[in-house]
């Protein structure tokens, strides 16, 4: 043979492996495993998804005024049971909470002291109802259940209360109320180690804000309080308690400079961890965003040249830049030697109209918001956006203030950061993740964080598309790839997605979900709910 030809064959043989290992990573990369679609007839098709993780999903319809369903779909998303349930006229779905392998529902209805929980065995597809009467003019913010006794953090006037309900008493009781200074409860947190609940509640008392931690016994008992304050020039706004897998105790959130304000809103300068003791914390390590190394790369390359400079010129006067920004802080991972941080930023929309009043009446009083067919949630507002029952929040404004113009349309997520520390609280590595043009009614979070050996898979999902990054530590392994969700049909066109989420589900596969129009020239048009079933 002679050398061109053996040549020739070389490179289609390099060619032929190349391609065959660019096919292979694409394939691993995203690969949509299944699909279904549940026809929306119209706007008033409500369903709501709740991931079993290997076991499956739950799907939450409401099929009438006062008639829902459930239906359990199996990994390959194939039906296993469906159970139908009865509420009252008016009843809203509120929140759930997952403890084992039972799902709770919380329903209620508004300006009702009246509320329902609805318990699903997802092993063996049976459905119980509990009715129990809270508070008069209980305005609920958290909703958790643990070992059989469902927990509600809320306000009454403007107070923070929580309750606890023996699901088999079905009488409440107040545990945990009662606190000096403007407060609300932030997080509520399972110890099972020690068979305790932690509550942490922000409180702002003058110009300082600080976190208290008070652990509580299966009896009710308050057994011990800590107090987490921060340094003299230092406020902080929100935070989460966890108990990781060695018994050690953190809490996480972020902080702002004290009293510095942006139109009465409390911003954040950055993120701080802390381990808490049985009497004091301790440490308590504040990390500014102007130290990361990414934080700024959701920027231009002009604007970002920018606050770098300014940042250094601040830094070298021996002072910091003050920043101003709102920050979704996620629960904290734990990973070999390390505790990893997501945080989403974000900020509120707002659109003129005179027709509105302080509270954007038209959303209060309709269950679609922002061309989304959703459960009507009346607690919402209370719950995310500090309008109701105005507490200590730093999530958007001071007071109950009235908005005489202004109505709110919605969320805008710009990026999300991920860090890494080490068990004492120091700064490792962070990255970030550019969000493009991402906006919800809800405050939720956007972005999933998979490890992966030592990396990460970050991914969000937008439109119809699927964006994902991957990084390790400071370094990016995979920069931003997109990829559409595809649909059922040979010919299918997405006319519009009206909303899109994506959950972590096992192993390497994820679920994609949300409504779209879809037009298909052989098959006409179609409104639909629809999940994929997506493996990376």
């Amino acid at each position: 043979m002679n050398k061109i030809k053996v040549l020739s064959l070389v490179r289609k043989s390099a060619f032929v492996v190349i391609f065959g290992i660019l096919l292979t990573n694409t394939l691993l990369f995203s690969q949509s495993v299944k699909r279904i679609e549940i026809p929306v007839p119209n706007e008033n098709h409500q369903l709501q998804v709740i991931s079993l993780q290997e076991e499956g999903v739950l799907l939450l319809s409401k099929t009438g005024k006062t008639t829902f369903s459930v239906s359990k779909l199996d990994p390959d998303l194939s039906k296993v049971f469906t159970l139908d349930g009865q509420l009252e006229e008016n009843q809203s779905y509120i929140d759930y909470h997952k403890d084992g392998r039972d799902v709770y529902l919380l329903f209620s209805r508004n300006n009702s002291d009246l509320f329902h929980v609805i318990k699903i065995s997802t092993g063996i597809g049976i459905m119980q109802k509990f009715v129990f009467e809270a508070i008069t003019r209980f305005e609920i913010s958290e909703f958790k259940v643990h070992n059989g006794i469902a927990y509600l953090a809320g306000m009454v006037k403007e107070e923070p209360v929580l309750l606890s309900i023996g699901l088999n008493v079905s009488k409440p009781r107040i545990i945990a109320g009662g606190m000096k200074g403007t407060a609300s409860i932030s997080s509520i947190d399972f110890d099972d180690e020690n068979q305790l609940l932690s509550v942490t509640y922000s409180v702002k008392k003058g110009r300082s804000s600080y976190m208290i931690v008070k652990r509580i016994n299966v009896n009710g008992k308050i057994v011990d309080q800590l107090t987490v304050e921060p340094d003299d020039d230092y406020g902080l706004l929100t935070g989460k308690t966890f108990t990781t897998d060695d018994g050690a105790e953190l809490m996480i959130g972020n902080y702002g400079f004290r009293g510095y304000q942006s139109n009465g809103v409390p911003m954040s300068q950055g993120l701080y961890i802390s381990k808490v003791g049985e009497e004091q914390p301790e440490f308590l390590k504040y990390h500014s965003f102007t130290d990361f190394k990414n934080f700024f790369k959701f920027m231009s390359a002009k604007q970002q040249e920018r606050i770098e400079k300014q940042i250094e010129r601040k830094k070298e006067r021996g002072s910091d830049l003050k920043l101003n920004y709102r920050i979704l802080v996620h629960d904290i991972i734990k990973k070999d030697n390390q505790y990893i941080l997501v945080a989403e930023v974000f900020y509120p929309e707002f659109r003129y109209n005179n027709n509105f009043g302080p509270y954007g009446n038209s959303m209060m009083m309709s269950p679609f918001m922002w061309g989304r067919p959703m459960f009507y949630n009346p607690y919402m507002m209370s719950r995310y956006w500090g309008l109701n029952s105005w507490a200590w929040n730093p999530w958007l404004w001071g007071g109950n203030r009235a908005f005489d113009s202004q109505q709110f349309d919605g969320f805008k997520f710009t990026h999300a950061v991920v860090a890494g520390f080490d068990t004492k609280g120091n700064l490792l590595w962070d990255n970030s993740f550019s969000f493009d043009n991402v906006k919800s009614m809800d405050l939720k979070e956007k972005v999933k964080v998979k490890p992966e050996g030592d990396a990460l898979t970050l991914v969000y999902s937008n439109k119809g598309k699927l964006v994902s990054k991957v990084v390790k530590g400071n370094e990016v392994l995979e920069g931003d790839k997109v990829i559409d969700i595809e649909t059922q049909k040979e010919g299918d066109r997405v006319r519009d997605t009206q909303t899109d989420d994506i959950e972590f589900w096992y192993d390497n596969n994820y679920l994609a979900y949300g409504y779209q129009k879809i037009s298909n020239k052989s098959e006409g048009s179609r409104r639909v709910f629809y999940l994929n079933k997506i493996r990376f």
